[in-house]
């Protein structure tokens, strides 16, 4: 493809507008691995039935657009709240990350995985549906790009949800139990905190941040049972770029993953567009191993 500054400008565009997504599910995996010290291997299961309710919601119950989004992330974050506590809270209570336990519960997350595509593939079937949603705005301009409408609300939606949630880690006392539940469950438990109900509650909103990109990305492809995968992958990348448990870092590994995707599909092949993100992953571990904005990691005895 010739190389002209104007294209280069608009696949950079494209990039940070699907990268805020990859962040998105991302800031999700990272909020969980710092409160519960897992990694949750279900949570693209979560992002494709955030999309499929986002969907039933919109075209099926005739909800708006918004509305849709909103019920789909309280939806999901009940469903995450409903897994954690049946499934996974007996393993968490024995410890993640490192030990047996914590081995355990990657193995019930893949469970889980699977147990979550097949319940979906029972109730809306394997086909691609679309996602229509009139908009009622304008493609953006710019020189001679065109930026579609879904694509600048997915851009402004999502840097929205992570404004809001830094917003309530920050500045609300529910936000500052959640980041002390996140630092030391056992002070926290020691400081009155519920540490139980905050691990719910940790779990609940790092479902609904992946419902509301699944939700996003619904209008610009299709709703499917299996696209939860590929996003899982991305957005594992995005937050191992951005340094596994860093909620910044998940949103800046997500724009790069986004933006060296689009330019590597650009400029070299668009065949194999799913390999760059990888491809920078190895980049940036092997200058950076603990990633970008990377934390000191924990050895448990």
């Amino acid at each position: 493809m010739d190389f002209d500054f104007e294209s280069l400008l608009a696949f950079i565009i494209f990039g940070v507008t699907i990268g805020v997504v990859y962040g998105i599910v991302a800031l999700g995996i990272s909020l969980i691995y710092s409160g519960l010290d897992i990694v949750h291997f279900a949570h693209g299961e979560i992002y494709m039935f955030g999309a499929f309710l986002g969907l039933v919601l919109s075209q099926q119950l005739g909800i708006p657009y918004p509305g849709a989004m909103i019920g789909a992330m309280i939806l999901a974050a009940l469903l995450g709240m409903f897994i954690e506590r049946v499934f996974y809270r007996r393993l968490t209570r024995s410890g993640g990350g490192y030990t047996v336990a914590g081995m355990g519960m990657i193995i019930c997350g893949f469970g889980m995985s699977v147990a979550l595509m097949n319940v979906a593939f029972l109730i809306w079937g394997a086909d691609a549906e679309p996602f229509p949603v009139d908009f009622g705005i304008e493609p953006l301009e710019i020189n001679d790009i065109s930026i579609p409408p879904s694509y600048l609300l997915t851009a402004v939606v999502s840097l929205c949800l992570m404004g809001i949630l830094n917003y309530f880690l920050r500045y609300t006392k529910i936000g500052l139990a959640v980041r002390a539940v996140a630092h030391n469950k056992d002070i926290a438990f020691l400081m009155g905190i519920n540490v139980p109900l905050f691990i719910s509650l940790i779990f609940g909103l790092a479902c609904a941040l992946a419902a509301a990109a699944g939700v996003l990305v619904g209008p610009m492809q299709s709703v499917q049972v299996e696209m939860g995968y590929l996003m899982l992958l991305k957005a594992f990348a995005a937050a191992v770029v951005g340094g596994f448990g860093s909620l910044p870092g998940a949103l800046i590994g997500g724009i790069l993953v986004g933006i060296f995707e689009n330019l590597g599909a650009a400029y070299i092949s668009a065949s194999h567009k799913d390999i760059y993100a990888f491809l920078l992953l190895i980049l940036v571990l092997m200058c950076r191993p603990a990633g970008l904005f990377g934390v000191v990691a924990k050895v448990k005895a």
